[in-house]
């Protein structure tokens, strides 16, 4: 028996992102708390680490084939099953904490178990928005999506603690539980456009639909490049993230680098919301280029000297800077790639322009421990680079953020040359299907 009460493309988009933006908060306030928990049960780094890397790995080694099922099920009731899911899994947790027998390695299960629903209910979120959303207002709809999602990563550590200290992990894992519960009753509620099918009305294994999935992106071949490019900004994003709070440390105290993340934070936040506000130039792909400029030099800005307001600065252009690659990123698949495709498209986006996320976590130790003595006193690069940026404790990963930034100029001029990337859009244009009922119907302002 059904409970759907409206099919309207706009009421639709609104009431599914609202929910997701929720659910996403409330996952990410979860995953804070617990590797809290852990750390403050244990002691260990480690093992606090350890519940970061469950709740992300599942999401980036599942991504291909949760990709191929979004495109081969119904999305509504992929996400329903997803979000109920989790609700289960918290439910448990709740119930194991609150008879105080909630161990480590139950939350290692816990999270992953999360993560893996994360991983099928994405592709499909992602997927659906082309679904709901006119072809002209894609764009907002990107940036809508983008913010939900960078606000789910940014702001729990921001009130988590705060949470923590007020309601405990029970109260964090509860606000969590309905958030999920908001999930399952918006979905209930909505009713998604049919997908649009491809000419082939077959039933091919899963095995083959991920491998069109694979066939299709190597055949656009402007799709891999524009991915290869996202996996170098998230490489980038990653190393920043991990290294700027030893370089903030080395002149300033905790609450100075907690301003920090909080500029980097709001560079999230507003860079969403202009790109929702906006929708990114007419051009994605100039648009994707130009905005990798404007993070290079924000990385430049922020090595350049031992001063907060620097570092500040440019951790949050950097962060403003990521929410427009990534929206017309998505932009380019919701406009070019047919909807049946979407799920195995978006999915690979995240498996290739995720993988480098742990490469830059693993990097970021040993790429300190060679940059950071070049630049202490009595160092190799002393007497002549650090004339410019200064020499002491920190100034070693200042350069390292300079390097980048000019590693960043050098990635986005090869890929300005590479024609099948500058003309991606005019190539996939020629070949996208004619979807002239989702330019015409709905409105998404």
């Amino acid at each position: 028996m059904a409970l759907i009460k409206t099919s309207d493309p706009k009421r639709v988009f609104l009431t599914v992102w609202i929910s997701q933006f929720v659910s996403a908060l409330g996952t990410g306030l979860v995953d804070f708390a617990l590797g809290v928990f852990v750390y403050q049960r244990t002691g260990s780094t480690s093992e606090f680490a350890l519940v970061l890397v469950f709740a992300m790995v599942p999401a980036i080694v599942l991504s291909p084939f949760a990709g191929a099922l979004a495109d081969r099920w119904d999305r509504r009731r992929m996400m329903l099953a997803s979000n109920a899911a989790s609700a289960v899994v918290i439910g448990l947790l709740m119930l194991l904490r609150h008879s105080g027998d909630l161990e480590v390695w139950q939350i290692y299960v816990g999270v992953t178990v999360l993560a893996v629903c994360g991983a099928f209910r994405d592709p499909a979120y992602y997927a659906s928005v082309s679904q709901m959303v006119p072809k002209q207002h894609l764009g907002r709809a990107s940036g809508l999506v983008q913010t939900a999602e960078n606000v789910g990563m940014v702001a729990p550590p921001l009130i988590a603690g705060v949470l923590m200290a007020a309601v405990g992990l029970g109260g964090v894992l509860l606000i969590d539980l309905i958030s999920y519960v908001v999930g399952v009753l918006a979905l209930l509620l909505v009713a998604f456009p049919p997908v649009e099918q491809g000419e082939d009305t077959g039933k091919p294994s899963l095995w083959n639909d991920m491998k069109d999935g694979w066939a299709y992106m190597l055949r656009h071949r402007g799709f891999l490049y524009l991915f290869l490019f996202g996996s170098f900004v998230s490489f980038s994003v990653g190393l920043t993230q991990i290294v700027v709070t030893p370089l903030v440390l080395s002149f300033a105290d905790a609450p100075v680098l907690g301003a920090t993340f909080s500029a980097g934070g709001l560079g999230i936040f507003l860079g969403g919301a202009a790109m929702a506000a906006w929708g990114g130039p007419k051009n994605r792909v100039a648009g994707v280029l130009l905005f990798g400029i404007a993070q290079a030099l924000c990385l430049f800005i922020a090595g350049l000297r031992p001063n907060a307001v620097l570092i500040g600065v440019g951790l949050f252009g950097c962060l403003f800077s990521i929410q427009f690659i990534r929206g017309c990123t998505a932009t380019i698949i919701r406009t070019y790639v047919p909807d049946s495709m979407q799920g195995r498209v978006f999915a690979l986006n995240r498996f290739v322009a995720w993988s480098s996320l742990p490469v830059a976590y693993l990097a970021a130790g040993p790429l300190v421990g060679v940059f950071d003595p070049l630049l202490r006193s009595g160092g190799s690069l002393a007497g002549s680079f650090g004339k410019v940026v200064g020499v002491g404790e920190g100034r070693g990963i200042g350069l390292l953020l300079m390097v980048l930034g000019a590693t960043f100029l050098l990635v986005v001029a090869a890929n300005y040359a590479n024609p099948r990337l500058r003309n991606a859009e005019t190539e996939m244009s020629a070949a996208a299907p004619p979807e002239a009922a989702r330019e015409e119907t709905g409105a998404l302002g």
